[in-house]
């Protein structure tokens, strides 16, 4: 099991994922707006010195590496730490360039509509650990006309019959905005469409509370919001072992993903 730590190699995927939002928000401040600068500076070895600044360590439950795989195929069960899964028919998600910036492969997850259609690529995390602070990061491209697509968090097996395996799950919607659980008072945020930009969501996990802190960033996305998940799923989220980017009926477009990474505070 991998360790990252401030000592760590600094192309860790999750320092990676760290470093992007925090040169967002100074290219931002200086009035760029686009994360493929940020992206760039990353390429020329600021990693090493932005990774200094997480003030923890943190373990690597799933990070995803999708430059592998051909390109038009299925992402491999086998990624970088963790596995992964693919729902859906053929061709519904599958390895593709980067839609943007030269930032390596990326997965896209396309539904044309068609009923009982769910496409879905699943990352299940090399450890189940229970309680605990988790960090989940990645990079989006969402099309111009594209239906809503969906991140779920969950847990690796049914926790109990009368329970869903998933505990949240965000939606961003056609209006360019972020919902929670379904729940249209918890909308937030804005997100570009036709660019790239992060979604981190941090989860604090125990016995007595489970909550998520969400933030968009990058490239015109803003926005963040806390969310505390029904006590009632509570079980669930101390089971926490998979996450699953999907779209599904009726929703109908795609969207693309790279850089998915879930890490575990370790102090």
């Amino acid at each position: 099991m991998k360790l990252d730590t401030v000592t760590s190699n600094a192309a860790g995927a999750w320092g990676g994922v760290l470093a992007i939002t925090t040169l967002t928000c100074r290219a931002q401040a200086n009035g760029a707006n686009s994360l493929a600068l940020s992206v760039r500076m990353l390429s020329c070895g600021l990693l090493a010195v932005l990774i200094l600044f997480t003030g923890c360590a943190r373990e690597t439950l799933f990070k995803s590496n999708f430059d592998q795989t051909p390109i038009g195929q299925p992402p491999s069960h086998a990624q970088a730490v963790g596995t992964a899964n693919v729902d859906g028919p053929a061709g519904s998600v599958v390895v593709v360039a980067p839609p943007v910036t030269a930032l390596g492969k990326w997965v896209q997850i396309s539904q044309p509509g068609e009923p009982q259609f769910v496409a879905s690529l699943q990352g299940i995390l090399a450890q189940v650990r229970g309680d605990g602070t988790y960090t989940f990061s990645t990079i989006l491209f969402i099309p111009s006309g594209s239906g809503p697509a969906t991140i779920r968090f969950e847990s690796q097996e049914v926790v109990s019959p009368d329970l869903p395996t998933v505990f949240l799950h965000l939606d961003f919607m056609p209006d360019n905005r972020v919902r929670i659980d379904d729940d249209p008072g918890t909308l937030f945020g804005t997100f570009p469409r036709d660019q790239v930009f992060t979604v981190q969501v941090t989860l604090n996990i125990n016995a007595s509370a489970a909550t998520a802190h969400t933030v968009l960033s990058g490239a015109g996305a803003s926005g963040q919001a806390d969310y505390t998940i029904i006590s009632a799923l509570r079980p669930v989220a101390r089971q926490f072992g998979a996450i699953r980017l999907m779209m599904g009926f009726p929703s109908t477009g795609r969207f693309d993903a790279t850089t998915i990474v879930v890490t575990r505070n370790t102090e």
